[in-house]
């Protein structure tokens, strides 16, 4: 994904990139948890079904299995800002489950998902004799706290194209079954914070150079090489 300019940050200038998920970082500490098919529970949510609400008290945290879910803020004035994208292999949750406070965002499926959920009073004993798994944790928190900084930053500088070749390019990423998935102009619009007419808009330009294809149902990746190529690093 394109990068926009260096801006001027307390005189230095300060590169803002448009990535717009940690869902890449986030699947990369997932690989111990997907070997251990013994530990959790496998739940499936339909799609638009929430996983949790903001204001919920649990000690639950989720591996994506398949599909695509989301988290959103749901502010006093009435807005929803759009926080986390997750696909395939990610972790999250992960946070309020070790601290036992109030939820502060809402993860609802996307499309139909199939998640395991981790109840952290279940997994203490495992985790203290299996450092590894713990260690995933901590790491996966410091590199989430990283993005979220950068994320401040450029809250207002990510185009809708730039939010949309994001995640069509973190799918492109991903497996041959994840890069089969056709995703609708709604969905893309739920998943991106974006209204259902500028997805549209966007697509249209990214289809006329080739990137998607927006005829069947559903939006079909084209181009997978080049919207790779245009994601940057986090």
């Amino acid at each position: 994904m394109a990068r926009r300019p260096a801006r001027l940050h307390a005189g230095r200038a300060v590169a803002i990139d448009v990535n717009y998920s940690s869902w890449d970082t986030s699947r990369k500490f997932g690989a111990g948890w997907l070997l251990r098919t013994d530990l959790g529970r496998v739940r499936a949510f339909a799609e638009g079904q929430a996983l949790y609400r903001q204001g919920d008290v649990h000690d639950s945290f989720f591996l994506v299995r398949s599909g695509f879910l989301h988290t959103v803020v749901h502010g006093a004035n009435g807005g929803v800002l759009l926080l986390e994208i997750f696909g395939p292999d990610a972790i999250f949750g992960e946070a309020s489950a070790f601290v036992d406070e109030p939820r502060y965002v809402t993860a609802r499926a996307v499309t139909p998902a199939v998640v395991t959920e981790y109840r952290v009073s279940e997994l203490l004993p495992v985790l203290a004799g299996e450092p590894g798994l713990a260690v995933s944790l901590i790491q996966l928190l410091g590199i989430k706290h990283r993005i979220l900084i950068g994320k401040l930053l450029r809250a207002t500088s990510a185009s809708p194209r730039e939010r949309l070749e994001g995640l069509l390019g973190r799918i492109a990423a991903g497996s041959e079954q994840t890069r089969a998935l056709r995703l609708t102009h709604e969905q893309l619009a739920r998943m991106t914070g974006l209204s259902r007419v500028t997805v549209t808009r966007a697509l249209k330009a990214m289809a006329e150079e080739g990137l998607v294809d927006t005829r069947g149902k559903g939006v079909e990746i084209r181009d997978a090489e080049r919207l790779r190529a245009r994601l940057g690093p986090f």
